[in-house]
């Protein structure tokens, strides 16, 4: 995305790289995940012992995995959208259409991260824990959730301040340009 706007195109510069970055650290979750499942059966396969945590700590980096790349996913369009409506319109019609689904989604996103970090909160000012064998402080995967759920909601922002900014054509550069 980019507008004519100096203020504009730099943040949303900052915004895609906090995306290329939550989705880089995605593909750590899962190189984490996969290397701890691999160990797991390894483990079980030949010494009959076990980690005693691939189980809870895959949830965790499954979690990680989805919500740190959901920012980048958002950004290269790869989001599921119903578009029988949208390929109907063009313009101004499309465009206020964008900006009304763009607001929802921004709406939907504050609020969820405002809940998830009221959540992280109480869970640290608690000490809750897993009920597991790890014991894991349940405030740190939850941080991370946070984490891709405030980069989602800020690439959403960006793609909503893109769309006031750059009027109508917007919507045809960011088929285009996705």
């Amino acid at each position: 995305m980019h507008v004519k706007n100096h203020v504009a195109n730099r943040l949303l510069r900052v915004v895609e790289l906090l995306s290329a970055a939550g989705a880089a650290l995605s593909g750590v979750a899962f190189t984490f995940m996969t290397l701890l499942i691999l160990a797991e059966i390894l483990l079980r396969t030949f010494f009959d012992k076990s980690t005693l945590i691939a189980s809870e700590y895959s949830g965790y980096t499954l979690a990680a995995m989805i919500y740190l790349g959901l920012g980048y996913s958002f950004r290269q369009g790869a989001h599921i959208r119903i578009t029988f409506l949208r390929e109907r319109l063009k313009g101004w019609t499309l465009h206020l259409l964008e900006i009304a689904c763009a607001l929802v989604g921004s709406l939907l996103c504050v609020l969820s991260t405002v809940f998830l970090w009221e959540m992280v909160q109480t869970s640290f000012q608690r000490g809750t824990i897993a009920y597991t064998v790890a014991e894991t402080p349940l405030w740190m995967p939850q941080a991370i959730i946070l984490v891709g759920l405030v980069i989602m909601t800020l690439q959403i922002l960006a793609y909503l301040l893109f769309l006031i900014v750059h009027g109508p054509g917007a919507v045809e550069s960011k088929m285009v340009d996705i």
